[in-house]
């Protein structure tokens, strides 16, 4: 237990809880019954995630999608649009219609998690990407074989129609699971966690977005303490994808020890940016350094700490790009 409340913001695919649920529960009860069951719980966890623990998990986001969506086509509609003996298929196309939405389109979900004013810290490309891959495949194998009309026995067709789609949300969570135990080992040598932070710099200000009731940056992620810096690189620049289009890179200006009860390491870097419009919408607001020094109380601890050294970047670039037209 002390694991998974440690580790709670990284165990991400316990969201695919509600999902793997609704799936292995249509072969044993009514399904417009188990559609309405796996779409109140995703709900209810989802709605835990966001007050309790103020994160937006995207998995219960995509159970909520994925199963809601087949459960008002089956109440309103009957069988219309979801034929009898198909619904495990089209709960799994379902999913991966809205999983290929979030791979392909992450500044989507980012800026759900905005407007909510929830930080995002968390990236759940590697398990999306498993989901859309092998759901694909599975799919199209369910076509072709009907399309060739081929003969397969009853128990192939268990398989193919019911334990695979499964089977692919059962590997994605244990994908997960053995990534908090890898965590876990690491922990016990005593390797604390570090944060990536990444400020949006522009005309001489910073672009923040509310976490909570405080103004904080939008783009930071939690990486482990013994990284290269090639690979936190790496975590910065992801950080910021889907959220500008630009080939530059953050850059690296300060590293601090954060005061707080896990003393974790914080990475501070930023990226300069022409033009406030090349930022995608909804992404937060550009704040002049002026502004936070009035009322240092509206915004976070980190953005205080990291004052002087974001507002000497800011300055300089400023100066940098004015002399460059």
């Amino acid at each position: 237990m002390k694991l998974i409340l440690k580790y709670r913001n990284k165990i991400v695919s316990i969201g695919l809880i509600p999902i793997i649920v609704t799936l292995i529960g249509l072969h044993f009860f009514p399904n417009t019954l188990m559609l309405c069951v796996g779409f109140a719980l995703s709900i209810v966890m989802l709605v835990h995630n966001i007050v309790r623990m103020r994160d937006l998990n995207f998995f219960l986001l995509l159970g909520t999608l994925g199963i809601g969506v087949c459960f008002f086509l089956r109440l309103i509609w009957g069988y219309k649009y979801v034929p009898l003996n198909t619904i495990t298929p089209t709960v799994e196309f379902s999913l991966l219609v809205f999983a290929f939405l979030y791979y392909t389109a992450p500044e989507i979900y980012n800026s759900i998690v905005r407007k909510l004013g929830i930080r995002n810290c968390f990236s759940y490309r590697l398990e999306t990407k498993i989901i859309v891959v092998l759901s694909s495949i599975h799919l199209l194998s369910i076509y072709l074989i009907g399309y060739f009309n081929f003969e397969w026995g009853r128990s192939n067709i268990f398989i193919l129609f019911n334990v695979i789609p499964v089977s692919i949300y059962i590997i994605c969570l244990a994908i997960n699971i053995t990534g908090i135990r890898i965590a876990a080992g690491i922990d016990t040598k005593n390797s604390p966690v570090a944060l990536i932070r990444v400020a949006l710099l522009c005309n001489g200000k910073i672009l923040l977005a509310r976490n909570g009731k405080l103004w904080d940056l939008p783009h930071q992620v939690p990486t482990e303490t013994q990284e290269t810096k090639e690979r936190n690189a790496e975590h910065a620049a992801g950080a910021i994808k889907g959220i500008i289009s630009t080939d530059d890179n953050p850059r690296f200006i300060m590293k601090y020890l954060d005061n707080n009860i896990s003393k974790e390491t914080v990475n501070l870097y930023i990226l300069p940016v022409k033009d406030e419009d090349d930022i995608n919408e909804n992404s937060g607001h550009f704040f002049s350094f002026d502004e936070i020094e009035k009322a240092p109380e509206l915004y976070s601890k980190n953005i205080i700490k990291e004052f002087t050294y974001l507002k000497n970047a800011a300055e300089m670039w400023k100066e940098f790009q004015s002399t460059c037209k």
